[in-house]
């Protein structure tokens, strides 16, 4: 919540494709009513949906979370027609749009937007069908990707079930008054530093870390001062982000990029990785930036706790890996991010970023609020962001309406200007790229190098 500033809104969702017919009424309108009304019923396992945040006392301790006296349904839940003559192109400009738009933070913070007027789409079987769009946006605060995809999950069904009106009641929790409020905040905020203390004395002493903890210092100390820095090079998609967005999304094989996986000896996400690589090395030849003997980007890799069936949770470590984009073969770089992602996990550091985010509740507020925004907007630390979030392998519905693809967003924050999102679900993997074009250029560049980045991975193991 501190990180936000006016070009950064951090805001995650997703957008959604569903199959048209099943979700209109007799005289082919959305039935918007009958949306808002499911949604509504289903937020009887999504408390955290009906509550808004509110600052404490003097600043004391975070903001906390108590039930919105005002909640209404039609504020979340809303209705699109773009404007003729619609399609793919206005979608895009609508969820660009949207992107850019900031959320209130006077109600609770996410909405879902049904957009009609898109026309046909090809599904995965090589049929034409007339869609519509579910956008569903949250801010960050609210939950991370994978908690917000198990939200997100709980509106859908996993067989399709004709729309049956449910019955919903929910009465808000009064609020504590203004000082039980504070105390309540300061005893959850005293409470979060004990056990970030104990966590990182324990991290700190364990005897089987402290000689790992002290060759790792070693290392870094010594590659250092042999000149490698830790420090992000300068390229193209970083710098400090302004107010607009471009968002594009496209579907990537998830048999192809198991097949990689299986001949190289990787993971999914390291394929992942290289095909991101690979765009990024298009991407910057494209734009006379590629430096065949120059630093290599470095890439955010968010890592979600995928024990937790919390659907409000913000319970992520990170890590970082440097992407081999100087490497010419495509196998090559599978392979050579696969060595780093695991030395990654290996590392010291990596059992010592989850309590990265602790700090927020060691820094006093007034100072938190100060610094976050500054802090990101000139981290010289990495370039680019990559999220890859395993989603559902089994079909979902909208009532009677199967989804038929999702693509994740993930707005820009700080210097980063380019963030890249993957999320599987049943035999595809949709991508989602979010930048803010005044740095990072069109998005949709950036979607067609990264298939053509998996195309050509495909056809050397073909």
């Amino acid at each position: 919540l501190y990180a936000q500033a006016p070009g950064t809104q951090l805001q995650i969702g997703a957008l959604c494709f569903f199959e048209a017919a099943p979700l209109r009424d007799r005289q082919g309108r959305l039935r918007h009513k009958a949306l808002s009304s499911h949604v509504a019923a289903r937020l009887a396992t999504l408390p955290r949906f009906r509550q808004r945040i509110v600052p404490v006392l003097g600043d004391v301790a975070t903001p906390m979370w108590v039930d919105d006296p005002d909640f209404q349904i039609h504020r979340h839940v809303r209705h699109v027609v773009l404007p003729a003559p619609g399609g793919p192109d206005a979608l895009r400009e609508f969820v660009d749009g949207l992107l850019a738009e900031p959320m209130d933070s006077s109600h609770p913070l996410w909405d879902i937007h049904s957009v009609d007027g898109i026309g046909d789409m090809v599904t995965a079987e090589g049929e034409l069908v007339d869609v519509i769009a579910v956008v569903l946006r949250a801010h960050h605060v609210l939950a991370d990707g994978i908690a917000l995809h198990a939200a997100a999950t709980l509106l859908l069904d996993t067989e399709p079930r004709p729309y049956r009106a449910q019955p919903h009641h929910w009465s808000p929790q009064p609020a504590p008054g203004a000082l039980g409020l504070t105390s309540r905040a300061v005893a959850e905020r005293t409470r979060r530093q004990l056990g970030f203390a104990v966590d990182a004395t324990r991290t700190l002493a364990d005897p089987r870390r402290i000689l790992p903890n002290a060759r790792f210092a070693a290392q870094v100390l010594g590659s250092v001062r042999g000149g490698a820095s830790p420090i992000a090079p300068s390229l193209p998609f970083t710098g400090s982000i302004g107010r607009r967005r471009g968002f594009a999304w496209d579907s990537l094989s998830m048999s192809d990029i198991l097949a990689v996986k299986q001949v190289c000896g990787a993971t999914v996400n390291d394929v992942v990785l290289a095909a991101v690589t690979g765009a990024l090395r298009r991407q910057l030849e494209s734009t006379d930036s590629f430096d065949p003997d120059g630093r290599e980007p470095r890439a955010l890799i968010p890592i979600g706790d995928r024990d937790s069936t919390a659907t409000s949770s913000n319970r992520f470590s990170m890590t970082t890996v440097t992407l081999p984009v100087t490497v010419e073969d495509p196998l090559e770089r599978v392979r050579v991010i696969h060595a780093r992602m695991q030395a990654s996990a290996a590392s010291p550091a990596r059992s010592m970023m989850p309590h990265v985010f602790s700090v927020a509740d060691v820094v006093p507020p007034p100072v938190l609020r100060a610094l976050a925004t500054r802090i990101l907007a000139r981290q010289p630390l990495v370039n680019v962001a990559v999220s890859n979030i395993p989603g559902s392998r089994t079909p979902l519905f909208l009532w009677q309406s199967p989804m038929l693809a999702l693509h994740p967003f993930i707005d820009v924050v700080g210097n980063v200007a380019l963030i890249i999102g993957v999320l599987s679900y049943v035999d595809g993997l949709g991508v989602g790229i979010t930048v803010d074009p005044d740095i990072a250029g069109d998005p949709h560049d950036v979607v067609g190098h990264l298939r053509a980045a998996v195309a050509e991975m495909a056809a050397l193991i073909a």
